[in-house]
């Protein structure tokens, strides 16, 4: 993977989401993106498509 790839980060709260962002953080990974509960619902597929179509993430995790 490359270190320099966006990557998208879903339930970065939760035990592993959390442990997935403090590994890449770690790793200098410097195109983290993560979202709030409040500020993305991936249960709306709306909502859902256009963070993708804006994002762009390359890995999603």
């Amino acid at each position: 993977m490359n270190r320099d790839a966006k990557i998208y980060i879903a339930g970065h709260r939760g035990m592993a989401g959390g442990a997935v962002l403090r590994k890449f953080t770690a790793l200098g990974c410097p195109n983290l993106v993560v979202r709030e509960r409040s500020e993305l619902d991936l249960l709306s597929q709306a909502d859902t498509d256009a963070f993708f179509r804006r994002e762009q993430p390359e890995v999603v995790v």
